[in-house]
């Protein structure tokens, strides 16, 4: 009896299977290879974008450094700056508080004109000015005094204090006064 197997056999399958394992297999190792060259064209692709990236943060630290110098000097710029505003503030003021007792001195004096008395003493705060003197008469006082206010110069001119006195045989009235500056 003749047998026949209708079944495909193990026969003709691993035949078949020799030829398909070497085909998978060179299409693996191509696989491989093209994904190694992949990978080193990528590497290299990197390495050369590093690198490129590398030069640009050196030459922007140089341009930071450049940057940091110019800043300092501007920095000492402004203090030399400020320091002169300062100095030239404090000569300014100098210069305000030089001519203020001048003034002051100037506006009382042409306020005595007409008037028998004397100062004895003339104080100057800021803006208050306090008076005090001597006068041959209460009406000299009185009239001190009118003549202070209508100078416009002066605010506020009080008078603090008068009383009679005897020096050297004579009736001398003290007065003080206040006032402040008109700004």
């Amino acid at each position: 009896m003749i047998r026949m197997n209708l079944l495909p056999g193990s026969r003709a399958t691993g035949i078949k299977l020799k030829g398909d394992v070497r085909q998978q297999a060179v299409v693996a190792a191509g696989l491989v290879f093209l994904a190694v060259g992949v990978c080193v064209y990528y590497g290299g692709a990197l390495d050369r974008r590093i690198e490129s990236l590398q030069i640009s943060k050196q030459e922007k630290q140089k341009h930071v450094a450049l940057l940091q110098e110019k800043l300092k000097q501007v920095q000492d710029f402004e203090q030399r700056k400020k320091l002169l505003e300062d100095k030239n503030r404090i000569i300014d003021q100098l210069e305000r508080s030089r001519s203020g007792p001048v003034r002051v001195l100037d506006h009382v004096s042409q306020s005595l004109d007409p008037v028998k008395l004397w100062l004895t003493r003339l104080s100057l705060k800021e803006n208050a000015v306090e008076v005090e003197g001597r006068a041959l008469t209460n009406d000299d006082v009185v009239e001190f005094v009118n003549n202070l206010r209508h100078t416009a110069y002066f605010n506020n001119v009080r008078l603090i204090e008068s009383r009679a006195g005897v020096e050297v045989k004579t009736t001398v009235f003290q007065f003080k006064l206040s006032m402040s500056l008109k700004s």
